[in-house]
């Protein structure tokens, strides 16, 4: 049976009031960042030059996400300490960001021919991946934490510069290549993890087939590539103004140990985005009492050592390799190698975009093997995975309540150290 687009989005939509509407009832966070993200003397200065001006040009507490600071002006300005259009906002960037995984997905792989067999109807691969990051409970803290806003906020231009993109390498005209690289400037003015764009731009032409080492390539490139370097140093700086950072000694570990976390911290997002169980809103560092990197932790590098020597086949096939390459390109800059400023090993608003990697991944095996199926078969196949959906469904809806008040927030984190 065929699907078209207006039904494939309506599901989306519809997922996502579901899962988030315990959401709008949920109030500010006095102690968990609120008090100063969105409650300080930018949102409350008002719209004018002087207060625009300061935005634009000012790190604040060791960040520099303008835009961001922008929408909670623009929401206070109209709605006051409101938390309920706070968290409409989030929904609904949530909502949009959902259907352009969709469209992304779509548009993809319907330029190129590398990916997907010819009786594959992508409509289904690019639905089940839309619909797994609109409902995996590893999203609901972007959604829901009214400061993690920035991650939506962020994602939204990401995607539209991927759109434009997309466009530009199709219809040709540099309208597109300007959008797409105004959209890039507005990603990186909501949030950091931006900076590897270009990256991802390098990973499209290659699964579009084009040749990555001509020039042409890189001409198109290497703009993006210029103003990313540029980012990632301002971000350094905003970092460094807060006594933290690459700069700072303050978040500083051994090559050793970053190689040891980063490792740990890639595993952990991979597991947790296949089994998301006991979630927390806190993953502090795993040391030992003495400050000491635990020996056990040494497992993790040998474990990607030993499941890359025996996937290697499976991973240079391009469906495979495409995820976990989107993945990569989108966790790495989380994964300790560079130092940058948190307390906690990961966190699951950091996966919010490299999880469509892992969920393109997923949704193209399991279409693949539901095909493969005997009819009795693919409604056990069906019923099974319609399970794990509901769980995620169910489970997310539940983590939207964890996120009501600072209350919420301390009892989960009384009740992890009682437990520990």
């Amino acid at each position: 049976m065929k699907i078209n687009d207006l039904t494939c989005l309506s599901v989306i939509v519809v997922l996502i009031a579901l899962v988030f509407s315990p959401s709008i009832n949920n109030s500010f966070l006095y102690s968990w960042d609120d008090q100063w993200m969105l409650m300080n003397q930018y949102t409350e200065g008002g719209v004018n030059m002087s207060n625009l001006h300061g935005i634009l040009l000012n790190f604040y507490h060791g960040q520099y996400a303008p835009l961001t600071q922008y929408l909670f002006l623009i929401i206070y300005s109209m709605y006051g300490y409101n938390p309920l259009p706070f968290h409409l906002a989030s929904i609904a960037l949530h909502s949009i960001n959902a259907c352009f995984v969709y469209y992304i997905i779509l548009r993809l792989f319907s330029q190129t021919n590398r990916t997907f067999p010819i009786t594959m109807d992508t409509r289904i691969v690019a639905l089940l991946t839309a619909l797994i990051f609109s409902i995996h409970p590893l999203n609901v803290e972007s959604v829901a934490w009214i400061s993690a806003i920035k991650v939506p906020l962020y994602s939204f231009f990401y995607f539209a510069a991927t759109m434009s993109f997309l466009s530009f390498l199709k219809k040709g005209g540099y309208v597109y290549y300007i959008l797409s690289f105004l959209f890039f400037i507005l990603s990186f003015g909501a949030k950091e993890q931006a900076v590897v764009f270009p990256i991802w731009l390098g990973l499209i032409f290659w699964i579009l087939g084009y040749n990555i080492k001509e020039r042409q390539v890189w001409f198109k490139i290497i703009p993006f590539l210029i103003l990313a370097v540029f980012f990632g140093i301002v971000t350094l700086l905003s970092q460094y103004t807060a006594g933290e950072g690459e700069l700072s000694a303050s978040y500083t570990f051994p090559i050793w140990q970053r190689i040891i976390y980063g490792s740990f911290s890639f595993m952990e997002y991979i597991y947790k985005f296949i089994f998301p169980y006991k979630l927390l809103i806190l993953y502090p560092f795993p040391i030992t009492g003495t400050g000491e990197v635990p020996k056990w932790l040494l497992i993790y590098p040998l474990s990607i050592i030993l499941i890359l020597i025996t996937l290697w086949h499976s991973l240079k096939k391009l469906p495979f390799l495409f995820g976990l390459l989107f993945f990569l390109i989108h966790i790495v800059i989380t994964l300790h190698f560079i130092s940058i400023s948190r307390s906690a090993i990961i966190a699951d608003r950091y996966i919010y975009i490299a999880g469509i990697g892992l969920a393109f991944t997923l949704s193209y095996y399991l279409y693949i093997f539901y095909e493969k199926l005997y009819k009795l078969k693919k409604i056990l196949f069906f019923l099974l995975v319609g399970t794990c959906l509901i769980y995620w469904i169910t489970y997310s809806n539940i983590r939207c309540r964890m996120w009501y008040n600072s209350d919420t927030i301390k009892k989960e984190l009384i009740d992890k150290i009682n437990k520990n």
